[in-house]
C-alpha cells in the first residue's frame, strides 16, 4: 500500500485555497477527507484528487 501523505500547507496550494479554509472545511465536515495521526492533520494526495473530480461542474 503507498498512501502520499502531505501537510495542509501543500494541499491548501494544489486546492488553491487557504490552510484556514481547509480548517474551517474539517471543522464543518466538508472538503477532502484527510488523516489525524498522532495529533498531525495530513491529507492524501489520492483524497485531494477525488475531491477536485467530485467538484467539477459540467455544463
Amino acid at each position: 500500500m503507498d498512501i502520499k501523505l502531505i501537510k495542509p500547507k501543500e494541499a491548501a496550494q494544489i486546492l488553491m485555497c487557504s490552510e484556514r479554509t481547509l480548517e474551517h472545511w474539517r471543522r464543518s465536515e466538508k472538503g477532502p477527507s484527510y488523516y489525524k495521526i498522532e495529533g498531525k492533520i495530513l491529507y492524501g494526495m489520492d483524497e485531494l484528487y477525488q475531491f477536485i473530480e467530485v467538484s467539477k461542474v459540467s455544463v
